[in-house]
């Protein structure tokens, strides 16, 4: 069957989610290329009891774009509580067998986090989520499947094995995927455990001895008792037994310092690493070898025997990776970067400096001129007269033709009123004054804009001064915006623009409020220039009424102070309207001052924040496992020649601005709705995104000149080494020594050879190497050269193969070590001695499985010679025991049921231990504790020393032994018996234990 396109990442644990993030991410990061996109199809099913790893949100994002999961691809187990399971364990039958004892679990209460670092309760955790994982599995495998015809699917399981959650569940998971999905050739399934780290510095003890290496021994036992067939799991969703040949195909063990003694970061890099493998092992499919080393098709055996059952797996493998790159979306983000700092600049200060780029700070302007300009305050709706609704303000107010300043209102009104009054006929010329007054004081009092005089309209208009206020503030608010959006003014300087606004409007506050106080002044004053001329007009005689006009003329003149006056007394209303006004106005401005402040904010933390990725970018020390290669001068000098071009950073900086309001909407007028539909998270991913495009254009428009991504590496190596044969040895050499497999290995353990091995089956790993390397139709000579330094300097004893890499921008080496069981492992005994440690207490053996304490697993370690001798005669030693009258049964005298015992004397008398077993088939064939296994070959040996030590009489118990042994050949009628068959052989054994030579 051809490999699967169906790959399904299942993450458990804390370190599952990281690998899961990193993978995710580099996927993201290559696929630009399109050679950098696998052909296959990824899900992703990520679970944990907390969503520590899914907060991380920042870390969730590759130059600004998300690449977290989606909701169908994660599980949050919630820990249900313990106690009704322990109370009923009838009614959870998915836990009932495996629940007991049930005191180990006293420790657990509410505020128990998660696992704590115990296997058994992580698996409690699993089995009471099990359900939802399993429909979780299905629905992710379902999805991979989509639009496509038949094709298998591969489910790669990432975990660590020292905490509770990942190792507590691993097994759990591997069964239950297995149990859906039964046909291991379709749907083949590959651990990824990770081993706890050396001398690591959170590790909690008891009593000396630590869980967090304890699990992982646990977990490997019983991963490998799977793998052999000697441990099938309950099935936590309804308590049946599974029963299955193959669980998983294969688990790869990574601990955090390699083969060659290189150390890694835990936390950091080795989920990277791990990735990585998981990535390039997809990418690069033509590799042969690796599906040699994963499907065990290097060896015929692919387990382990003790004595006559299979004990050990050799399906343990481990990975090893190394890459030399030019870091392509590194130099494109540190571009990036770079630029949309400057971006962010150019939003805030607008503030360029020939040869520099934007500076930090803003250009500094006279804004309090500025906001005195009328036609500036006109156009904000800030003028006095737009204060005192000379002119309107909300929109149907300003449409209103007959609303005029009062001015020009009071001069219509008195000339029109005038004229009206001298040519009425039934008016006596003496009370023209009168009747002037009284319509005028009625138009003031009464009809004034139709709104029942002055004072009345003030009134009225009074209670929409909020609505006045907002509308002013939305118009300057779109003025300011549009400044912005051209580029014209920054926003610091908008924010100086509001504060001189509202500084104005202070001084205007007070100017009014000056002026209403000298208003009953000036008031008083035309009334005693109106009634001086009043006089004068009454002082009129009969040659100044018939013969002259001036009656008329001075009737003229008192319209013209009742004009005045009238147009004081509107302006003294007016100015006391605009200065209640004025404060709603400053309220409104000073909200809109924060809306600008706060995008101003959110501007300078993304600035902050571009600053930061930008220098996190091409400066670090490389991490181990990858060397980067790359001109920072030549970069620098891109990034040189972007910034000085004053011009282009004009429209590119445009360019991010615009699309930070389309971010909002194509609506967007006005900075409110931008600030509120723009958060910091918005600005920093379409800053990113945007500044990502924009970067790419402005290097392909200099790639010919100043070319620094899109660069084989092979261009930039031969640049390094072309002349350098010596150099180009050692860096190959040390690309090698750096790729080693992520374990270090216990060489006596790899080298012993097993009585097992001589029945077929190889000793030692297999170790396959591939090397993958790009074309270069420029460079093909070099090409040829570094392709023949990896093949020379290779290790003799690995299958290495150099192949074409899809990816022109790096060479990755990749090493696999396989057919491995556990016992290689170097770490393996440190693990053993915390987990042995901890056997001892009884609460902590039975926490630290699954199921049982563990000791009816297969041993991962192998016996020794002369262990495999020991072990071969403690069947010989308890016939023999049975022989001498030794081992005999009796009644239990308080059951009342038969027993087996011991007898020997201790201290000069007569006593007994009880063995295991109902009858002599049972304790003979069956196995003793170890205590009363070494207690039945002591006494014996002390026996046979004190009464046998004569020749005859080992003869004589040899005798015996025969007849004991013809009696199960009578018995069966036949030699080849297999009962007889195993007397015949044990008889060496027993002649030795008796002490008779051959």
């Amino acid at each position: 069957m051809a490999d699967p396109q169906n790959h399904l990442i299942v993450g458990l644990g804390g370190s599952g989610g990281k690998i899961i993030r990193h993978l995710r991410k580099t996927i993201e990061r290559n696929h630009a290329q399109s050679s950098g996109r696998p052909s296959a199809r990824f899900e992703y099913l990520y679970v944990d009891t907390s969503t520590d790893e899914l907060d991380r949100h920042d870390e969730w994002k590759v130059l600004g774009k998300d690449v977290a999961l989606d909701r169908s691809q994660y599980i949050v187990n919630q820990a249900g509580s313990v106690r009704p399971v322990l109370d009923d364990p009838t009614s959870f039958p998915g836990l009932r067998d495996w629940i007991e004892p049930k005191s180990i679990f006293d420790f657990v209460t509410p505020s128990t986090a998660g696992a704590a670092q115990r296997r058994k309760l992580g698996r409690v955790v699993f089995a009471q989520n099990a359900g939802h994982f399993v429909k979780a599995i299905e629905d992710r495998v379902r999805e991979l499947g989509r639009d496509q015809q038949g094709g298998g699917v591969v489910v790669h399981i990432v975990c660590g094995l020292a905490g509770g959650t990942g190792s507590g569940s691993v097994v759990d998971a591997i069964a239950q995927i297995r149990n859906k999905y039964e046909k291991s050739e379709e749907c083949r399934i590959l651990v990824y455990a990770l081993l706890p780290e050396r001398d690591f510095k959170h590790v909690h003890t008891a009593a000396g001895f630590a869980p967090y290496y304890a699990n992982a021994y646990a977990a490997l036992s019983e991963l490998n008792a799977m793998a052999v067939g000697q441990y099938h799991p309950v099935n936590v969703l309804d308590g049946s037994r599974m029963k299955h040949d193959v669980y998983f195909n294969g688990c790869y063990l990574i601990g955090n310092v390699n083969e060659n003694g290189i150390q890694f970061d835990g936390d950091n890099e080795i989920p990277r690493i791990v990735a990585e493998f998981i990535y390039q092992k997809i990418l690069n499919k033509q590799w042969d070898g690796l599906g040699r080393a994963e499907k065990g098709e290097n060896d015929i055996k692919n387990f382990e025997m003790e004595g006559s059952i299979k004990a050990r797996a050799k399906l343990f493998l481990s990975l090893g990776i190394e890459r030399i790159v030019v870091p392509e979306q590194e130099i494109k983000e540190y571009l990036a970067y770079g630029f949309a700092e400057q971006a962010t600049r150019q939003l805030m200060y607008n503030n360029y400096r020939q040869g520099e780029g934007y500076a930090d700070e803003p250009v500094q302007k006279d804004w309090g001129s500025e906001v005195r300009k009328p036609e500036v305050v006109q156009r904000l709706l800030l003028s006095d007269a737009h204060l005192m609704l000379e002119k309107g303000i909300l929109d149907d107010d300003a449409n209103n033709a007959m609303w005029k300043p009062a001015q020009e209102y009071w001069e219509s009104v008195v000339s029109s009123q005038s004229p009206q009054i001298k040519s009425d006929q039934t008016i006596e010329q003496a009370d023209w004054t009168n009747r002037l007054i009284e319509r005028l004081t009625k138009v003031f009092d009464e009809t004034y804009r139709t709104m029942g005089g002055v004072r009345k309209f003030y009134e009225i208009k009074g209670k929409a001064r909020p609505e006045m206020a907002r509308h002013i503030s939305r118009q300057v608010d779109k003025e300011l915006f549009s400044q912005w959006k051209t580029g014209t003014h920054s926003l610091i300087q908008l924010r100086q623009l509001v504060d001189a606004l509202t500084s104005v409007l202070d001084e205007r506050h007070k100017v009014f409020e000056a002026e209403l106080t000298k208003g009953p002044a000036i008031e008083q004053a035309i009334l005693q220039e109106i009634a001086e001329i009043t006089a004068q007009f009454n002082k009129v005689g009969f040659f100044g009424k018939h013969l002259t006009d001036k009656r008329s003329s001075l009737f003229d003149e008192i319209g013209k102070k009742y004009r005045e006056l009238f147009v004081l007394r509107t302006r003294l209303e007016g100015e006391r309207f605009a200065g209640s006004l004025i404060p709603f106005v400053k309220e409104e401005l000073g909200s809109l001052r924060g809306t600008i402040d706060r995008l101003q904010q959110n501007l300078a933390a993304a600035t902050e924040k571009v600053h930061q990725e930008q220098a996190a970018r091409l400066g670090n020390a490389d991490s181990v496992y990858q060397q980067r290669i790359f001109d920072l001068d030549a970069i620098k000098k891109v990034m040189k020649t972007m910034l000085v071009d004053e011009p282009g950073q004009i429209v590119r900086t445009q360019q991010v601005r615009q699309a930070l309001i389309d971010k909002v909407g194509t609506g967007v007028d006005s900075f409110e709705p931008l600030s509120r539909g723009l958060s910091l998270a918005d600005i920093i991913v379409t800053l990113s995104r945007k500044s990502d495009e924009i970067v790419q254009g402005v290097h392909n428009e200099m790639a010919k000149e100043q070319r620094v991504l899109d660069v084989n590496i092979v261009e930039r190596l031969q640049a390094q080494y072309g002349a350098n044969e010596s150099g180009l040895k050692d860096f190959v050499l040390g690309l090698y020594r750096k790729s080693g497999t992520m374990l270090q290995y216990n060489k006596s353990e790899v080298d012993r050879g097993l009585e097992s091995d001589k029945m077929g089956g190889r000793t030692g790993r297999v170790t396959t190497v591939c090397v993958f390397l790009p074309e270069c139709e420029s460079r093909k000579e070099f090409r040829e050269q570094l392709a023949s330094a990896f093949a020379q300097q290779k290790d003799p004893a690995s299958d290495t193969v150099v192949q074409t890499g899809r990816l022109e921008n790096e060479i990755v080496i990749m090493k696999i070590a396989s057919l491995m069981p556990a016992r290689y492992v170097e770490s393996l005994a440190m693990l053993k001695k915390h987990y042995d440690g901890l056997l001892g207490d009884h609460n902590e053996s039975y926490l630290l499985h699954g199921e049982g304490n563990g000791k009816r697993l297969p041993p991962l370690y192998a016996l020794t010679g002369a262990q495999v001798q020991a072990q071969q005669k403690r069947r010989p030693y308890r016939l023999v025991a049975r022989l001498l009258e030794m081992v005999k049964s009796r009644q239990n005298r308080t059951s009342g049921e038969t027993e087996w015992v011991l007898m020997y004397e201790a201290d000069g008398l007569p006593t007994s231990k009880v063995l295991e077993g109902r009858d002599w088939p049972t304790v003979f064939e069956g196995e003793q504790p170890e205590e009363a296994q070494q207690l039945i070959e002591r006494e014996v040996s002390r026996r046979i020393e004190a009464d046998y030590r004569h020749r005859d009489d080992k003869n004589a118990l040899l005798d015996k032994f025969n007849a004991f042994a013809r009696t199960i050949y009578e018995e069966a009628g036949s030699d080849d018996d297999p009962a007889y068959r195993s007397l015949v052989e044990m008889k060496p054994l027993v002649r030795d234990i008796i002490g008779l030579k051959d």
